[in-house]
This record gives C-alpha cells, sequence and structure tokens, in this order.
C-alpha cells in the first residue's frame, strides 16, 4: 500500500519536472534563434543659448550707504548691457543678500574679541540669451565695469540647445536603422533571413564636449560647460531568425 502511494506522489513530480525542463530547452531554442544587435549615432551640434552669471557686491560700515553704492552699481551694469544691446527681459537679478561682517582682534590684554567691520551687500545677475557670442564677449569684459568702481566677479557660462528634443528623436531614429541594417548583413551573411522584430531598447543619451575624453555614465552625460558638443546614443534591437 505504501508503495503505491509513493507512485501517486511521483508521477506528478515527473510532470512538473518535464515540463520545467520543456520550457527551460525552448527559451534556449528561442535564443538560437534570434539575433541582438547594437546600432550607434554620434551627431556634433553648436549651442544656441547660454547662461551667464556674475555676482556684484559693496561693504560699508553704514547699511545705507551700503545699499545706496549696491543701487547705482546695479544701474551702471543696466546701463552698460542696454548701451550693448542686451534685452533687459533676458536680464534677472536676484533679492539682496546682506551680511553683518566682523574683524578679529586682541586688546592690550591679548584678548581676542570680534569687532563689527560693517555691512556686505551681495546681488546676482543672470543673463539667458540666444546672443551667444555676444554675451560670452560681455561676459569676459568685465574689465569695463571694474574701471567703473563696481565689484564684480563672472562665472563660466553655460551653454544650451534649445532643439535638443528633436535632435533626440532624429538620432535614435537614426540609430534605429543603423541596427537594424546591422542586423540585415548578419543574417545574409549566415545565408538566414532575418524574422519579426522582438525587442527594441534605446541607450543612455549622452552628450559631451566636442573632442573630448570626458566619459559617459550610467545615467547620462550632459556637458553644460563646453558651447560645442557632440551627442551619442544607441539603440539595442533583438530580431527573430
Amino acid at each position: 500500500m505504501k508503495s503505491h502511494k509513493t507512485q501517486l506522489l511521483f508521477y506528478p513530480t515527473l510532470i512538473i519536472v518535464a515540463l520545467i525542463i520543456g520550457m527551460s530547452f525552448k527559451n534556449a531554442l528561442g535564443h538560437l534563434n534570434r539575433i541582438d544587435v547594437t546600432g550607434g549615432v554620434t551627431q556634433d551640434f553648436t549651442s544656441d543659448i547660454i547662461v551667464a552669471e556674475a555676482t556684484f557686491k559693496t561693504k560699508n560700515i553704514e547699511l545705507k550707504d551700503a545699499y545706496k553704492k549696491l543701487e547705482n552699481d546695479r544701474k551702471l551694469i543696466s546701463d552698460y548691457l542696454d548701451d550693448n544691446n542686451v534685452p533687459m527681459d533676458d536680464v534677472v537679478f536676484s533679492s539682496i543678500n546682506i551680511q553683518k561682517k566682523y574683524e578679529y582682534k586682541w586688546d592690550d590684554d591679548g584678548t581676542k574679541y570680534e569687532e563689527f567691520s560693517g555691512y556686505l551687500l551681495k546681488q546676482s545677475i543672470k543673463i539667458e540669451s540666444n546672443q551667444v557670442l555676444k554675451i560670452e564677449g560681455l561676459s569676459r569684459d568685465i574689465t569695463t565695469l571694474i574701471d567703473q568702481g563696481i565689484e564684480i566677479q563672472s562665472k563660466a557660462p553655460y551653454y544650451f540647445y534649445s532643439k535638443l528634443a528633436d535632435l533626440k528623436i532624429d538620432m535614435i531614429a537614426a540609430a534605429t536603422k543603423d541596427a537594424s541594417e546591422r542586423a540585415m548583413q548578419i543574417a545574409n551573411s549566415a545565408n538566414s533571413s532575418l524574422g519579426d522584430l522582438i525587442q527594441a531598447k534605446m541607450g543612455v543619451f549622452q552628450i559631451t564636449a566636442k573632442n573630448s575624453t570626458e566619459g559617459y555614465s550610467w545615467g547620462g552625460t550632459h556637458n553644460k560647460t563646453s558651447k560645442h558638443k557632440t551627442a551619442t546614443v544607441t539603440m539595442r534591437l533583438s530580431y527573430g531568425l
């Protein structure tokens, strides 16, 4: 009786094992009847938007005098931009940052103490424009403002591209075509025919400085400091044979 029960339990187990083996064999054959290819495309482009930032500041023992000086500096900067035909719609002045500054000093007994040295006022200016060459020149020609008594410091500009979305679409299409042509060439060389598309997977879109050794990243590199850039994207396709 015990032997009979063991057999009843054994047969379903054999069926399950057979199904698992059959599915594994089917999957293995499926991989043998497919081809995986990767296509890629690279495109150089030039940025058409520039973002330039600078900070100007002043310090005075009297807050009202410091504010008056900063206000005058802001007007001189605005006049300078207007004289160079930079639309004020492209310009944004930040709110004023006010800090109380102190200096360390020592009394006759050698004891260190802090003494109020004045109010430091800072303000930033940001220019976002499609006049790339002009804003580049103005950001470098900062001595013109310094000569007027303005304590100003500019940052390296950032560069962007207004048609990046369209560029991505075109490059994805080109990378897909490249991968498809590679698959067809491989199939023809193997005296086989290309079947239906099984899977398509896009790689990470990368933007680096042109002619640079800048590396790629898993999340996608997006260079902002170079005006001339290179975009790269890959497409991985799987076809049946």
